[in-house]
């Protein structure tokens, strides 16, 4: 397997020049780069908020969650603000009602709206799960994640800094990957499914490799959540959810914002899902990678946060371990790869 961006030979062949100590400087030091990188654009996006005429605030995505759960709790209209609701971002043009996401969002953070911690617990798990996978990704496949994290780090900045449920989907895609052939697989896709949408697009990558365990336990899991969340919220919720679609607009970064084509990210999204059903046999490490760029890019709601998940384009680089960075001159020899793995190395 081909490391993405053309950096195999680079990453996996270790610098005969360079010292132990050398070697462990100079990982550091990208490593620090990149980090110190992301974490500087989550104070710049906090500096931002904070200019005069900013209706914005630091975790605005987390605000507009913790509204949505006080709402349910007090029995008041999920899809519509009402006498004594909380506030949330009013963004005239772009969409109208104070929730873009379908009913589950709302549903689970029925509890958390209930405490006062449920806010900061959010956060700490948004920075967590983003942190972690970030460090996980670059340990196991070292300069290639490197790379992409510096490309991506204002996404991944603006993403700490607003805390919206994409923060979860580097983990989820990188663990739906390593646990492909377990049903677990399809029930965190699902759980993404319910609150994304565009995350479908991992059910045709499960098809055309034929992991009928996994997209059964998907199929079964979001039908529960659908029942579940009817539940929590009224089955009327979903109805007033598909209302207020006529009211949103493409983001100017997604490609039916870009092309001015109401219909593109849709197209983009159901190509990269036939891709990854015909590929899914034949090359199931490309068919999981083209699913996954449908799921990010196939959105009309497309931010520079969404961009995150494109992070887990390097799960099946840091699962075969050949990239992982090098800290000592001694490599230890990668365990044994699955066979979808092994069958996509020269």
């Amino acid at each position: 397997m081909t490391a993405p961006f053309g950096l195999r030979a680079l990453a996996t062949v270790p610098n005969p020049s360079l010292s132990d100590r050398g070697r462990a400087a100079l990982n550091a030091a990208l490593v620090i780069l990149v980090f110190a990188t992301c974490i500087a654009w989550v104070r710049a996006n906090f500096v931002v908020y904070d200019e005069p005429g900013n209706l914005m605030n630091p975790y605005i995505d987390v605000t507009t969650y913790q509204a949505a759960g006080e709402r349910l709790n007090a029995g008041h209209d999920l899809y519509k603000l009402g006498p004594g609701d909380r506030q949330v971002l009013p963004w005239p043009g772009r969409y109208t009602a104070p929730l873009l996401s379908p009913p589950p969002i709302a549903v689970f953070w029925r509890p958390l709206a209930a405490v006062d911690w449920g806010f900061g617990l959010w956060v700490a798990a948004c920075w967590l799960a983003m942190i972690g996978t970030l460090a996980y990704l670059v340990q196991r496949a070292g300069l290639p994640t490197l790379a992409l994290a510096f490309i991506l780090s204002h996404s991944i900045g603006e993403q700490l800094a607003v805390g919206n449920a994409n923060a979860f989907a580097p983990l989820i895609y990188v663990l739906a990957w390593r646990w492909r052939d377990r049903p677990i697989a399809g029930v965190l896709i699902a759980a993404l499914v319910a609150v994304k949408l565009a995350p479908v697009v991992l059910f045709a990558w499960l098809l055309g490799t034929r992991r009928w365990r996994p997209f059964a336990a998907g199929v079964v899991s979001l039908a529960v959540i659908g029942v579940v969340s009817g539940l929590g919220a009224g089955f009327g919720s979903y109805v007033e959810w598909l209302g207020t679609l006529s009211g949103n607009t493409a983001t100017p970064l997604s490609l039916s914002g870009l092309t001015g084509i109401s219909w593109a990210s849709y197209a983009f999204l159901s190509a990269a899902g036939l891709l990854a059903l015909v590929l899914g046999r034949t090359r199931p490490t490309l068919a999981y990678e083209i699913a996954l760029v449908g799921a990010v890019i196939g959105t009309p709601a497309l931010y520079s946060s969404s961009l995150v998940g494109l992070l887990a384009l390097m799960a099946p680089l840091a699962e075969t371990g050949r990239t992982a960075l090098v800290w000592r001159s001694h490599r230890t020899t990668s365990a044994a790869l699955p066979a979808d793995v092994r069958a996509a190395e020269p």
